[in-house]
């Protein structure tokens, strides 16, 4: 198959169509998984470009988010707040 992904997944769902007026099930059925696939991966791209454009809106080109956890106080940073990883273990059973 040659083309861009649109053009690609028309093409297996005019595929899976055929084959479906034809009687044959099975190759309808591998036509569509085919043409899900291509189906999923305009999807991601389109997904991808809307996080891109969402990070241009706010300042962020290199789409990293901008959250360096400097001096931020808010605990997303992956330690625990309130300064519980340094108090030492309770002893068990005693």
């Amino acid at each position: 198959m040659r083309g861009n992904a649109y053009q690609v997944l028309e093409k297996y769902l005019a595929l899976a169509r055929d084959a479906s007026s034809a009687g044959d099930r099975i190759a309808a059925e591998n036509f569509l998984q085919h043409a899900e696939h291509y189906y999923r991966l305009i999807n991601a791209y389109a997904g991808d470009e809307q996080n891109q454009n969402r990070n241009r809106q706010m300042g962020r080109p290199d789409g990293t988010g901008g959250d360096n956890d400097e001096g931020d106080n808010d605990g997303d940073d992956g330690q625990p707040i309130n300064g519980a990883a340094n108090k030492a273990p309770e002893p068990a059973g005693e």
